[in-house]
């Protein structure tokens, strides 16, 4: 429902570019504050220690670190990433 009004051209959206970046890349939204930019938002994983970490947890902690990497890496703001 929040995207419905702002693809049928009938309201304004703020949305996290990872979660605009598939309707911004295929045109069916489009920027209008094009110098605009929302304030970083960080991604924290919350673990009860660093130290003693189970096998599994570490494994999802290095699949996240990689998998966001080019996230990380891509400042340009053009969504390709995303």
């Amino acid at each position: 429902m929040a995207l419905g009004w702002p693809l049928d051209g009938r309201a304004f959206l703020l949305r996290s570019p990872w979660d605009a970046a598939p309707c911004l890349r295929s045109g069916r939204l489009r920027p209008v504050l094009p110098d605009w930019s929302l304030p970083p938002a960080d991604i924290y994983l919350v673990l009860p220690t660093r130290q003693h970490l189970s096998t599994k947890i570490r494994a999802l902690v290095d699949d996240l670190m990689e998998g966001f990497r080019p996230r990380r890496e891509d400042a340009r703001g053009d969504y390709g990433s995303w």
